[in-house]
C-alpha cells in the first residue's frame, strides 16, 4: 500500500503566499507545495528560499514553483493573488484590481483539470471567494474564503489581553464581512465557558474590558494599523489560513469562522459571508448557527448587504 502525499498549491507567491507556503511546512502540514504566479521568477525566489529552511525543520517537504498545468493533482489551492493593500484602502476598495486578477486565474485552473478543495484568501475575501465559486461553479463545501478566521482571532487577542487571560479561555467569533461591516455576537462570547456580560457585571474588579464598541473598532482598524506600519499583513492570515487547511487534512471536524455559503442559514440566501463552520476532510460539513439576538441580526444583515451588493459589482465587471 502507498500513502499519497499531501500537496498544496499556492496561488500567488507575495507576502501572504510566501507566509502561508511558510507556515505550511514548519506545522508539517503537507507533503508537497508548489508555488504559481503569474511572475515566476519570484515564486522560483520564493521556492528556493523555503527549501533553503527545511534543513532546519522538524518535517520533510518539498517546494518548487511551476505551471498552471501541474496544479491538476493538488488536493488544495490557496489563493492569494493580488495587490497589497494600500494605507486607507479598504478591502471592498480592492475589488476591481482583484476580479481582473481572478479572470486570468480561472482559466489556470480550469485548464488544470484541478478538483479539490480551495481556500481564498484574496481580498475582499467573501466577495472574492463568491465570485471564484460562481465562474468555476465549484461544490459549495469544496470553496471556503479565510473570512473572519483573523477578525475573530484579534477580536480574542483583544479580550484577552484586556481581561488578562489565555487566548484558549475566551471563544468568540466574528461574522459577516471580513471588513469594516463585520460583526461581534457578543450574547455568545465566553471566557471560561462564562458569558462575558456576567463575568463583567460580577467581577467589576478584576476583569474589566474598553467598551464593547471600542473592542469592535479596534478588531476593525487592526489591518489599517499594520498595513500603514509594516506594509502589509501576512502573520495572522497565514497562521489562520494554517489552521483551516489542518482541520480539512486532519478530519478534524473543527468549528472555525471562514466565509461559507450560507442557503438559509442565519436567514441568508445565496451569499458568501463569515459564520462558524465545521471543518474536516470534505470541506464545509456543517454551517453552525448561533441564536442571535434581535439587534445582531441587524447588523448581520446590514453586512451582508454590503457583501451582495458588491458581489453584483464584481460579476458586473
Amino acid at each position: 500500500m502507498s500513502i499519497k502525499p499531501r500537496k498544496v498549491g499556492v496561488l500567488g507567491a507575495g507576502n501572504v503566499g510566501s507566509h502561508v507556503a511558510l507556515q505550511i511546512a514548519v506545522q508539517g502540514l503537507a507533503d508537497d507545495i508548489v508555488f504559481f504566479d503569474t511572475n515566476n521568477g519570484k515564486a522560483e525566489g520564493e521556492a528556493m528560499d523555503l527549501r533553503d529552511a527545511v534543513s532546519y525543520m522538524p518535517h520533510h517537504v518539498t517546494c518548487k514553483a511551476v505551471d498552471g498545468d501541474e496544479l491538476g493533482d493538488c488536493d488544495i489551492l490557496v489563493v492569494a493573488i493580488g495587490k497589497t493593500r494600500q494605507p486607507g484602502q479598504t478591502r471592498l476598495d480592492m475589488l476591481a484590481d482583484s476580479v481582473e486578477e481572478c479572470k486570468k486565474l480561472i482559466k489556470v485552473i480550469q485548464h488544470s483539470g484541478f478538483d479539490g478543495i480551495i481556500i481564498s484568501i484574496t481580498n475582499p475575501c467573501d466577495v472574492i471567494t463568491e465570485y471564484l465559486a460562481r465562474k468555476l461553479n465549484w461544490p459549495k463545501n469544496h470553496i471556503i474564503g479565510s473570512g473572519t478566521a483573523l477578525d475573530s482571532a484579534r477580536l480574542q487577542m483583544q479580550l484577552s489581553e484586556q481581561l488578562n487571560v489565555n487566548r484558549r479561555s475566551v471563544t468568540a467569533y466574528v461574522l459577516g464581512e471580513h471588513g469594516d461591516s463585520s460583526m461581534v455576537p457578543w450574547s455568545h462570547v465566553t471566557v471560561g465557558g462564562k458569558p462575558i456580560r456576567e463575568l463583567l457585571e460580577e467581577n467589576p474588579d478584576k476583569y474589566h474590558i474598553d467598551s464593547f464598541e471600542e473592542v469592535v473598532y479596534k478588531v476593525h482598524r487592526g489591518g489599517y494599523f499594520e498595513n500603514a506600519n509594516k506594509g502589509c499583513t501576512e502573520f495572522g492570515v497565514s497562521s489562520s489560513t494554517a489552521e483551516l487547511i489542518r482541520a480539512i487534512f486532519h478530519n478534524e471536524h473543527k468549528i472555525l469562522p471562514c466565509s461559507t455559503w450560507l442557503n438559509g442559514q442565519y436567514g441568508i440566501h445565496d451569499t458568501f459571508a463569515s459564520v462558524p463552520v465545521k471543518l474536516g476532510a470534505d470541506g464545509v460539513e456543517d454551517v453552525i448557527e448561533i441564536h442571535l439576538t434581535e439587534e445582531e441580526q441587524k447588523e448581520l444583515d446590514n453586512s451582508i448587504d454590503i457583501l451582495q451588493q458588491h458581489v453584483k459589482k464584481a460579476l458586473a465587471l
